[in-house]
């Protein structure tokens, strides 16, 4: 091994090292592209380089004005390019080479190209012996691009930035094709699996996420990306300073290397497994964060045995060490510590396999060169093609446009008649608890029997589209079948089925990732001497799965991946999110806004929408799967604020003032399942439980007090009675109510309520609240009494609004629940007052007749253009009827000038405004007794 520094190649400047952020190779290995602070890409002749790396082999000291070495002429970049506004902090070429990637913190990908035709450059003393231009801008990033990455074929691009998206393109025409907003972070990794069915990507939330994609059939542009599965365990405690988290897939497809993972207290880089996606295997040999791995490109044979290949692995990262592992080593195969004076951060190897370059923050490039054979043999292209094989590497190559080849290969696969043993047929009787006697007849020559076997059966063909055809069948031909058969043939007590390729199979039963999985590798299954003499059932119901695994003495379940178990989990969880956060409480509920989110409404007024320009979908447009709500994330801090007067008191030399009371409420991480691992060793995994913290500005330093709950909690509400704060009231995501008073003891036991409680309010000493399945609750909490208790709001709530088209029974009626705009509470007996979002009516609950009642009809709102003044005792009660009635007559008025509301045109001397008028009043009148 030889490391080889050239003090021109890097990224520097006559009185400064510039740092370098990113190195990559070409497919052929003639060019190296590198990228800085600078913003300019390099692009360096690899020729030149090795050419002082076979220097250093010999043991012949040359002069600088040998003839032999490079023209000095030659001793720098052959190209500087100058196109970006900002930092150069990734390049890759593309695996053709054709092409090179680079992305800047100016939030801009450039897709540049050789240009063949030499230009000259005003102003420079040397002009570029290389000149690429570019050809394409890839804006859509929002904050710095962090990594690039190509997919094996070249067909797509991914890029990773600091805004936490992941944005994918075609790699062809360089089109847009997914942004996935999945992170929590930013993203810091990209990589892509060597057998084209997976990419992984890493971000600073401590996930690794694996995506499985795949082309759609006969569609050019369209794929279709799932989440396959999430790593998270080797980073939960994974520091946030490494500016990148640079993965690499090895050659094999087998594994997957991710830096800046950690082992206990220790920096590691996880190893991933496929398939199973474990991380049982990780590496520890660096003494600070790691920010980049590469693996070799090419698989290496050790002591000539077959089926004996290793994988190299280099890592570097903040520790300025360079180490490279093998996968048959414990240890690593060589460990350069101080080989540069700054982080590394970025590497990359030549296609050969034995040769890597790394730059790092010192504006440096340094070679690693490998003797031959110092790694192992070098296998061939051909036994890493049949390594990727085993996970569908290149399948998708099977499938062509429409054209003739095409007809060709789906004739050959229509699977012919079943060739018969020209032996005489001899079929046995079944054994039956009464002796069958029958004729012996005289055996039956051997062509009558096939002449006969073909004409009882039909033949079956398959079109292009996955259609059965069944021939008809000649009667006449089949309808006097040989006597001896007709009495040796006994019919068996339970009917064989016929073999039937699985391209006939209807649409359900597809596979999960397209037409093309079934098509490649379909064949007819033969019945071997050892097989048991049962016909094998390709064409199997979904119902008969069970029964047929039972049967087998296996158990009756299917094999589902996990894509599909989440995508299934995640419907569950959306659905469980809009019954716990109905989207009728939307606007009465001091919870955040967005998980109300109602998502069949939305498709709904999507699909209105499109309707409305006679265009059709085929599909939701909101799946509620792209954006998953984090309710640990959301509910992480809870704050609440009030201002109050603070009474006198004499024994803690406390003057009457008004103070600003704080609460605020850290919650704790979740408590794992059951089924999950504990890592005893980890305090991450016990971590402290819900803290209430209650502070006022009184004294800055010193806190008033500090409670600790063992439950998440979701609302905080100081309850002031008068000016005074007498109550805080904390309730769980689970139902659980606690009440605490001004000074943080417990005023009554916690009380259960077993539903998500979406809204709390309180007058004077009367606490309401409203759960997620529109029930509410009253307490006195002066007496510690209940008021109310299960009291529903369905029957003022359960009003439809038909959105179908009236008479055409093909369309559904579709039904709306009308939401919920304003929630109040009576002074008086502490019940609630409610305004519906459409209407204009007030509602209350009577104690006395046990239902709701119209407080206030928002019809007879149209027979008086002024507001309304309600008279009476000036109280509370009717401070806020007055309130409510006169910001629903706002809104009647608002409609009405928007010609969304019709109002009666009338005039004054009409009776029936003067009737109304009268109503009203008495409405008025009867709702302030």
């Amino acid at each position: 091994m030889h490391i080889l520094k050239l003090p021109w190649l890097g990224h520097k400047t006559e009185n400064k090292d510039i740092e370098c952020y990113a190195v990559s190779v070409n497919q052929d290995g003639t060019r190296l592209a590198s990228g800085g602070l600078d913003g300019t890409i390099k692009i360096w002749d690899t020729a030149t380089i090795d050419s002082f790396v076979k220097m250093a082999t010999t043991d012949t000291k040359k002069s600088k004005q040998d003839p032999t070495l490079p023209d000095k002429s030659l001793r720098r970049p052959l190209c500087s390019m100058s196109r970006h506004n900002g930092v150069v902090t990734s390049v890759k070429f593309s695996p053709d080479g054709h092409y090179l990637a680079s992305g800047s913190d100016d939030k801009i990908c450039l897709i540049w190209e050789r240009d063949e035709t030499p230009r000259k450059q005003f102003g420079v003393e040397e002009p570029d012996l290389e000149h690429w231009t570019v050809r394409k801008r890839l804006v859509a990033h929002d904050n710095d691009i962090q990594d690039i990455c190509w997919s094996p074929d070249g067909t797509l691009l991914v890029t990773v930035g600091l805004d936490r998206s992941i944005i994918i393109w075609n790699g062809i025409t360089f089109e847009r094709v997914k942004r996935y907003d999945v992170h929590q972070s930013m993203v810091k990794g990209i990589v892509f699996d060597p057998a084209n069915k997976f990419f992984a990507t890493a971000s600073d939330d401590r996930t690794v996420r694996i995506f499985r994609y795949y082309k759609k059939l006969n569609e050019y542009n369209n794929y279709e990306f799932q989440m396959e599965h999430i790593v998270t365990d080797p980073f939960r405690k994974s520091p946030l300073t490494s500016y990148f988290r640079r993965m690499s897939w090895s050659p094999d497809g087998q594994h997957i290397a991710v830096p800046n993972a950690t082992n206990g207290p220790v920096p590691s880089i996880a190893i991933i497994n496929r398939g199973n996606w474990g991380t049982d295997v990780s590496l520890i040999g660096h003494e600070a964060p790691v920010e980049v791995c590469s693996f070799s490109p090419r698989l290496f044979q050790i002591d000539k045995k077959e089926d004996s290949f290793q994988t190299i692995l280099a890592t570097g990262g903040q520790d300025r060490t360079l180490a490279v592992w093998s996968t048959c080593n414990s240890r690593p195969l060589l460990v350069a510590q101080d080989i540069v004076d700054s982080s590394i951060t970025d590497i990359c190897w030549a296609p050969s396999g034995e040769t890597l370059y790394f730059g790092c923050l010192d504006g440096s490039i340094t070679v690693v060169e490998f003797e031959k054979g110092e790694l192992g043999d070098v296998v061939s292209d051909d036994v890493i093609g049949a390594q990727l094989t085993r996970y569908g590497a290149d399948r998708e190559s099977m499938i062509f446009p429409e054209s003739v080849e095409q007809l060709v290969l789906e004739e050959k696969t229509i699977p012919g008649p079943k060739k018969k043993d020209p032996t005489p047929i001899q079929i046995a009787s079944p054994v039956v608890s009464t002796p069958v006697v029958a004729k012996v007849a005289t055996p039956i020559a051997p062509s009558k029997s096939d002449d006969h076997v073909k004409l009882r059966k039909q033949t079956v063909t398959i079109t292009k589209s996955g259609k059965k055809r069944v021939a008809p069948l000649l009667v006449s031909a089949s309808s006097a079948p040989p006597t001896n058969i007709q009495q040796q043939w006994q019919p068996p007590s339970k009917q064989q089925k016929h073999k039937i390729s699985k391209v006939s199979q209807s649409n359900y039963l597809l596979p999960r990732l397209g037409l093309q999985t079934s098509v490649y590798g379909t064949k007819q299954r033969t019945t071997t001497a050892h097989a048991p003499q049962q016909e094998v059932e390709d064409d199997n119901d979904i119902d008969d799965i069970g029964d047929n695994a039972a049967a087998n003495g296996t158990s009756g379940t299917t094999t589902v991946s996990d894509a599909a178990l989440k995508r299934q989990k995640n419907r569950y969880k959306r659905r469980m999110m809009e019954r716990r956060y109905p989207h009728s409480f939307k606007f009465v509920s001091t919870l955040p806004e967005m998980l109300f989110n109602n998502h069949m409404l939305v498709n709904g007024e999507i699909n209105r929408i499109y309707k409305s320009y006679s265009k059709d979908l085929t599909s939701d447009i909101s799946s509620g799967t792209a954006v998953e709500i984090d309710e640990d994330l959301l509910f992480s801090v809870v704050f609440s604020h009030v201002v109050h007067m603070q009474p006198s008191n004499d024994v803690l030399s406390q003057e009457e003032k008004v103070v600003s009371t704080s609460v605020e409420v850290r919650n704790g991480k979740p408590w794992k399942l059951e089924d999950d691992e504990f890592e005893y060793n980890d305090k991450v995994d016990f971590d402290d439980p819900t803290r209430v913290i209650v502070y006022d500005n009184t004294d800055a330093t010193n806190r008033k007090f500090n409670l600790f709950f063992p439950y998440r909690i979701q609302h905080v509400l100081p309850i002031l009675v008068g000016d005074e704060l007498k109550y805080f009231v904390v309730a769980s995501c689970q139902g659980t109510i606690q009440i605490l008073s001004s000074t943080g003891r417990f005023v009554c036991p916690s009380f259960e309520i077993g539903e998500t409680i979406i809204s709390m309010m309180y007058r004077n000493t009367y606490l309401v609240i409203l759960t997620s399945r529109g029930l509410f609750y009253s307490w006195n909490l002066e007496s510690m009494k209940f008021q109310l208790t299960r009291v529903s709001i369905a029957p003022i709530l359960n009003m439809v609004e038909i959105t179908g088209e009236s008479g055409d029974l093909r369309k559904p009626t579709s039904f709306v629940l009308p939401g919920v705009k304003c929630i109040d509470v009576d002074p008086r007996n502490g019940t609630p007052l409610v305004v519906l979002e459409q209407g204009w009516d007030v509602f209350g609950y009577n104690l006395d007749l046990k239902s709701w009642i119209k407080i206030i009809d928002g019809w007879y709102f149209s027979a008086n253009e002024e507001d309304i003044e309600i008279k009476g005792n000036e109280d509370e009660y009717h401070t806020v009827l007055s309130r409510l009635v006169n910001k629903c007559k706002l809104a009647y008025t608002n409609e009405v000038q928007l010609q969304r509301a019709y109002a009666y045109e009338l005039n004054e001397s009409s009776e029936l405004i003067q009737v109304m008028k009268q109503r009203q009043l008495q409405t008025i009148t009867l709702a302030l007794e």
